[in-house]
C-alpha cells in the first residue's frame, strides 16, 4: 500500500512540474533524429511517423480510431477494451485498467525506435486476461491502387521462447523490422469487418493493424513462451520493443539478431528429398549449440563446420526418414527454433491426393473450389492408372458436371456459373486432364465449347476476361486454363485442321488477355473487396510468364518476363521468404477464406493455402525464362512446403496451415437443412447460421470439411497444390551449376567426375531433366541414352523423340485393378 501511495505522489509531482513548465511542453510532443521523425498525441498514440528508408523519408501510414497506436488494450471474454493513457513526462505515458497499471516510454537509438512497455498488477488478485497487449498502430489497410503500394503488410511475425522478431513490408519494397529482446506471449491481427449484419457477417479482405500480445492465455504453440498468461499481485513485467528500417528481406535476420542478442537460423532450402543434406546458418555470436529433434524422437547435436565473427555454418544429414525435423539454436541463454522437412517421393503425394479427392466429396456449387479435387484424380490417373479409382472418379465427375453444365450445348445451367467464369475455366482445365488420362475426344470437344463461350461472353475489347465489368483474368487464371486447352488442341491439330483452327483461336484469345495484364497493376482487379490480393498478383505473374515461354522471339520473351518479375517483386510482401519453418516457407499469405472453406467463424492467416501454388508456377516459369538460382530455390521450397498438406505419416489431407498463434473462434459442426452432396449448392452459409463448436486454432494444420459438410465449402482448393506439383516437379529433375562449379540438384543426386555427370533419382516417373550449366558435360543416367549438354539451359528427355515441352505429356501405362 505504501508503494502505491508513493507512486501516486510521484505522478502528482510530475504532473505539477509539467504545468509549471508552461504551454511549450504541452504542445504536440515529438521525437526525431537522423532516422526518425515521430509526432504523438497527448494519449501517446502516434499522429505521424516518418522513417529513413532507402535514403529517403518514408511516411508510414498509421491506423485510425480504435486502432491508433501504439496503445494498450485488454481482451476478456471476447470483448476488446482499449486502455487510455495520459502523458505525464517527456515521451512517457501511463494508464490504468481496473488496477492494472500500464505505461509506454519512447526513445531513439540511432536507426532504432525504442518502445518500452511496462505492466504492474496493483490489485490483490491474480490478473488472467485472454490478452493484454499493444496495438502497434501501423496501418496494414490496403484498399486500392496506388494507395496500397506504400502500405506495410505484416509479412512475418514470430515468437520464440526468449524473444520476438518479424517484419512488415510494402509492395514497393520498403521494410520495417520489429523485434523484442524480451519474451512476447503471442501476436494477433485486427481483421476488418466485411459485410452483412453484426450477427451473421463475412469478414473482409483487409487488415487494420497488428498487435503484440504481451500476455496471452493458453494454449499457445510450443515454441512460444508458456508462462506469460498472468500477472500476480504486485508483479511488474517489462518489455522493450524495437522498430528499425531494413534494406531487404535477407537482411532481416542479421539486423534483428543483434537487437535481440539471439541466434537466428537461416535456411536456403527447407524441404529436400531423402539422402540430401541441409546447410544451416546461425547468426550472432560464435559458438552456438545446435540440436536437432527428429519426428521419431532421435536427437543430434551439431558442430559448426566453419565460423565467422557473427555466424556459424552447420551441415545436417537427416537420412531417409520422411517428416519434419526441429532445429534448436542456443546462444547466451537465447533460444531460436527452425524446422526442415524430408519429403516423400512426389508420386506418393499425388496418389494420396487422388484418394483424398474421392473421400472429400467433390460437389456442384457456384464455387469451383468445391470440385477442384478432380484435378488430382485425373492427373494421378495419367501417371498411376487404376481402373477402380478411375470409375469412381468418372461417376462423381459425371454427376457434378451434369448439375452445372449442358454438356451437349456446352453452356452453364446456372446463372452463377455463367457469370463466375473461373468456374468454367477450371472445368476446362479438368476436362483437358481427363482427356489426357482417358483419351476421350468428347472431353476435349466439351472443353473447346466451354472456352468458346467464355471468349464470346466474357472477353472485352481490351482483351480482359470479365464478370460483368469486373476484371477476372486473374481470378484463378483464366488465360492459363485456355492455354492448357490450346496445348492439347495443337497436338490434335497436327493431323486435323479444325483442331488447329481451334488452337489458333484460343491462343489469340489468351494473348489478348495477357497483353492487357501487361498494362500493370492499375489495370487489373479481383473479385470481392478490393485489396492488394495474393492471387490477383500471383496469377497475373504466372500467366504472363507462362505465355512468355511460348514466345520464339527473345525480345518478346524478355519483355513478358520482365513484367512478370515486376509483379512478383511487389508480391514479396505477401510471401514467407525467410521464415525458418518448412511448414510455411514460400507460402503466400491469405486470411479471409477459412470462413468459406472450412466454415470457421473468424479470419485467420493461412500459409500455405491451396492458392500458394500460384506463386510457385510463377517462380518456376521465371526460372525457365531467366535461369536465376533464387527462382529455383523458391519454387522447390514452395512445392515442398505445400505438399506437406498431406501428412507424411498417415497420408491424411489437410486444408491449410494457419499461421496465427491464437484464434478463439467457432466452426460449423453439422450440415445445414435442405443441403445435399448430390445437389447444386447455390448458398454460401456462414458458420454462425447453424450449430457450431468452439475452436482455438494456433499455428497448425486445419482439417478438411468437404467429406461430411454438404453445402458450399471451398476446401478442395487445396488440390491446386498437386496440380502445380505435377507440372513443376513430378517426373522432372533440375541441375544448376554455380559459378564456382558447385552443383545444386533437385529430385536427383549428381556425382561430377571431370566432364561427366552421373545422375540417379528415386522418382519412379523421372522422364526429363532441366540443365542450367556453365560448362559442357556428358550425362550418364541409368536407363537413358547418353547425352552431352551445356553450357546454357535446356531440357533433356529419357525419350529423345519427346518434344521439348514446358509440361511433360503423360506416358500411357497399364491400369491397376486395385
Amino acid at each position: 500500500m505504501t508503494a502505491i501511495i508513493m507512486n501516486r505522489f510521484n505522478r502528482a509531482i510530475a504532473g505539477l512540474l509539467l504545468l509549471l513548465a508552461g504551454p511549450q511542453l504541452w504542445a504536440q510532443p515529438s521525437l526525431h533524429n537522423s532516422y526518425w521523425n515521430i509526432h504523438f498525441r497527448q494519449d501517446g498514440t502516434m499522429s505521424r511517423l516518418l522513417t529513413l528508408s532507402h535514403g529517403t523519408w518514408d511516411s508510414v501510414s498509421l491506423a485510425k480510431n480504435d486502432h491508433s497506436g501504439v496503445s494498450w488494450y485488454v481482451n476478456q471474454n471476447g470483448v476488446r477494451q482499449p486502455i487510455r493513457l495520459a502523458r505525464y513526462a517527456q515521451n512517457a505515458y501511463d494508464g490504468n485498467f481496473k488496477g492494472i497499471r500500464v505505461g509506454l516510454r519512447y526513445g531513439l537509438n540511432d536507426d532504432k525506435l525504442i518502445i518500452k512497455a511496462v505492466a504492474t498488477n496493483t490489485t490483490g488478485q491474480v490478473f488472467r486476461p485472454e490478452k493484454l497487449g499493444l496495438d502497434m498502430g501501423i496501418s496494414h489497410y490496403m484498399s486500392a491502387y496506388p494507395q496500397w503500394d506504400a502500405i506495410y503488410f505484416p509479412t512475418m511475425l514470430r515468437c520464440e521462447k526468449t524473444h520476438f522478431w518479424g517484419y512488415m513490408m510494402s509492395p514497393d519494397g520498403r521494410l520495417l523490422g520489429l523485434a523484442s529482446p524480451d519474451p512476447v506471449a503471442s501476436w494477433s491481427l485486427n481483421y476488418n469487418f466485411g459485410y452483412g449484419d453484426r450477427q451473421v457477417f463475412f469478414w473482409g479482405h483487409r487488415i487494420y493493424s497488428m498487435n503484440l500480445d504481451l500476455l496471452n492465455t493458453a494454449p499457445l504453440p510450443d515454441r512460444h513462451p508458456q508462462d506469460l498468461t498472468r500477472l500476480a499481485p504486485g508483479e511488474t513485467r517489462r518489455w522493450t520493443i524495437v522498430l528499425v528500417a531494413v534494406s531487404a528481406p535477407n537482411r532481416v535476420q542479421p539486423v534483428l539478431s543483434r537487437i535481440c542478442q539471439a541466434p537466428m537460423i537461416q535456411l536456403k532450402q527447407t524441404t529436400l528429398e531423402p539422402g540430401k543434406t541441409f546447410t544451416i546458418f546461425a547468426d550472432h555470436n560464435q559458438g552456438h549449440a545446435l540440436r536437432v529433434f527428429s519426428p521419431s524422437g532421435r536427437t543430434w547435436r551439431l558442430r559448426p563446420i566453419r565460423s565467422w565473427a557473427d555466424r556459424d555454418e552447420f551441415l545436417f544429414d537427416p537420412g531417409t526418414v520422411a517428416g519434419v525435423y526441429t532445429l534448436v539454436a542456443t546462444s547466451h541463454h537465447r533460444i531460436t527454433e527452425a524446422k526442415v522437412t524430408i519429403r516423400k517421393p512426389w508420386g506418393w503425394y499425388l496418389r494420396a491426393a487422388r484418394d483424398a479427392a474421392l473421400q472429400d466429396t467433390q460437389k456442384a456449387s457456384y464455387n469451383c473450389e468445391s470440385w477442384y479435387g478432380f484435378y488430382s484424380a485425373y492427373l494421378a490417373q495419367q501417371y498411376y492408372p487404376d481402373r477402380r479409382k478411375r470409375q469412381q472418379t468418372d461417376e462423381r465427375f459425371g454427376k457434378v458436371i451434369g448439375l452445372m453444365y449442358d454438356t451437349v450445348a456446352g453452356r452453364p445451367l446456372a446463372m452463377t456459373n455463367a457469370s463466375r467464369i473461373q468456374n468454367t475455366s477450371t472445368t476446362i482445365g479438368i476436362l483437358v486432364d481427363k482427356y489426357r488420362a482417358e483419351g476421350q475426344g468428347s472431353d476435349l470437344i466439351l472443353a473447346k465449347k466451354l472456352a468458346d463461350r467464355v471468349i464470346l461472353q466474357a472477353q472485352s475489347t481490351d482483351g480482359a476476361y470479365r464478370n460483368g465489368k469486373t476484371h477476372y483474368t486473374s481470378v484463378i487464371y483464366i488465360a492459363k486454363s485456355i492455354l492448357e486447352l490450346a496445348a492439347a488442341e495443337k497436338e490434335r491439330g497436327r493431323t486435323d485442321t479444325a483442331w488447329y483452327a481451334a488452337y489458333l483461336r484460343h491462343l489469340r484469345s489468351a494473348k489478348k488477355a495477357v497483353d492487357q495484364l501487361m498494362l500493370g497493376i492499375g489495370a487489373i482487379a479481383t473479385e470481392g473487396e478490393s485489396t492488394f490480393e495474393d492471387g490477383m498478383v500471383s496469377c497475373t505473374a504466372l500467366q504472363i510468364a507462362d505465355f512468355a515461354l511460348l514466345q520464339d522471339d527473345p525480345k518478346d520473351r524478355a519483355r513478358y518476363a520482365q513484367m512478370a518479375e515486376a509483379y512478383l517483386t511487389a508480391h514479396r510482401c505477401l510471401t514467407q521468404l525467410i521464415v525458418p519453418d518448412s511448414r510455411q516457407r514460400n507460402g503466400t499469405l491469405r486470411f479471409w477464406e477459412a470462413q468459406y472453406d472450412v466454415m470457421m467463424g473468424d479470419n485467420m492467416m493461412s500459409s500455405p493455402h491451396g492458392w500458394s501454388a500460384w506463386r510457385a508456377y510463377a517462380t518456376y516459369y521465371l526460372y525457365l525464362l531467366t535461369g536465376k538460382e533464387d527462382y529455383l530455390l523458391q519454387t522447390m521450397n514452395a512445392v515442398g512446403t505445400c505438399v506437406q498438406m498431406i501428412d507424411a505419416r498417415t497420408g491424411h489431407l489437410r486444408w491449410a496451415f494457419v499461421v496465427d498463434p491464437y484464434v478463439n473462434t467457432v466452426q460449423s459442426c453439422e450440415n445445414f437443412p435442405n443441403t445435399g452432396a448430390d445437389t447444386y449448392n447455390a448458398n454460401q452459409f456462414k458458420a454462425q447460421e447453424g450449430r457450431t463448436r468452439p475452436r482455438i486454432i494456433g499455428e497448425e494444420y486445419v482439417d478438411m470439411v468437404a467429406g461430411w459438410f454438404h453445402a458450399n465449402s471451398s476446401d478442395n482448393d487445396v488440390h491446386e497444390i498437386f496440380k502445380c506439383m505435377e507440372e513443376v516437379a513430378l517426373g522432372k529433375a533440375y541441375i544448376f551449376e554455380r559459378a564456382d562449379g558447385g552443383l545444386l540438384a533437385y529430385n536427383c543426386r549428381v556425382v561430377k567426375k571431370g566432364d561427366r555427370l552421373s545422375v540417379t533419382s528415386v522418382d519412379d516417373r523421372l522422364s526429363r531433366i532441366h540443365l542450367n550449366l556453365k560448362n559442357r558435360y556428358i550425362l550418364k543416367i541409368a536407363g537413358w541414352p547418353q547425352q552431352t549438354s551445356g553450357p546454357g539451359m535446356t531440357w533433356v528427355s529419357k525419350n529423345k523423340a519427346d518434344p521439348v515441352l514446358k509440361k511433360q505429356p503423360a506416358h500411357p501405362r497399364k491400369e491397376s485393378t486395385s
